[in-house]
């Protein structure tokens, strides 16, 4: 049981590499394949000891080995909530045919939430293969029930419903203020969720991402932020639909709980 969770572990560092070069080179629209890894300011590309995660990072002190440049501390802090992620997936999940599709979900809405940080982007490039694969999954029922996360039917309206929810929200803050709520980034994201999770996930994941996001606004208005202040909100549907991903039966009777 130990190995098992160190193997994952393991795993979710080695992921977590990766995506930070997700998170770089696709806003960029740059391949994640060509090049290899490189020191961005001077291109100096990085030995298999310069790119084992976290570790590094700690033996070059944050520092390009080639040019000094400090690397950002968001490399070892997505490969740490990479591979704890994982670690908390498994405690769930254990070893099921469902373990690695719910692993790639996370991971996607991980890299998502990063991208959606530092550029205010959810770029095309993953959310609409993302809605795709969920769309596939699901239609594997037929051939592979143990590992469908939802009927295809559930899946199909998951991404009517998921883009559409968002759609008319905006559509009403765009009458309302004259500006689009959100940008269509986040109809698309909700959309995959949807496609994955099916369309009962949806309203849910969209409350949690509410209430979090507000929350979060309220700390930004408390701070000093202005009004005008573009916050993100992709990375608080990722929370929902992360949360509804492997707690859905519990967050469901909390919400009829409170309701009632």
């Amino acid at each position: 049981m130990i190995f098992d969770y160190i193997v994952v572990g393991i795993l979710g560092l080695i992921v977590g590499s990766f995506l930070n070069v997700v998170v770089h080179r696709v806003p960029r629209r740059e391949s994640i394949v060509t090049p290899g890894s490189h020191c961005p300011s001077c291109e100096h590309s990085l030995r298999p000891w310069e790119n084992i995660p976290v570790l590094s990072w700690v033996f070059l002190r944050g520092r390009c080995h080639g040019c000094g440049a400090a690397i950002a501390w968001r490399y070892p802090a997505l490969e740490l909530l990479s591979g704890l992620l994982a670690l908390v997936i498994f405690s769930q999940v254990w070893l099921t045919a469902k373990l690695p599709l719910v692993l790639v979900f996370t991971w996607i809405l991980l890299a998502l939430t990063l991208i959606d940080l530092e550029t205010h982007l959810l770029p095309d490039r993953i959310t609409k293969p993302g809605i795709l694969a969920g769309l596939l999954l699901n239609g594997s029922v037929l051939f592979w029930p143990s590992v469908a996360l939802t009927s295809p039917l559930n899946a199909l309206l998951g991404v009517i419903v998921g883009y559409g929810c968002l759609w008319l929200l905006s559509a009403g803050c765009h009458l309302a203020t004259g500006r689009h709520g959100m940008g269509g980034g986040d109809l698309k994201l909700l959309g995959m969720i949807g496609a994955w999770l099916g369309w009962q996930a949806i309203l849910l994941a969209l409350f949690i991402a509410a209430i979090s996001g507000g929350l979060v606004a309220v700390i930004y208005l408390l701070s000093g932020k202005g009004r005008d202040y573009a916050m993100p909100f992709g990375p608080y549907l990722a929370l929902g639909g992360w949360l509804m991903l492997l707690w859905p039966e519990q967050i469901i009777h909390g919400y009829m709980h409170i309701l009632m």
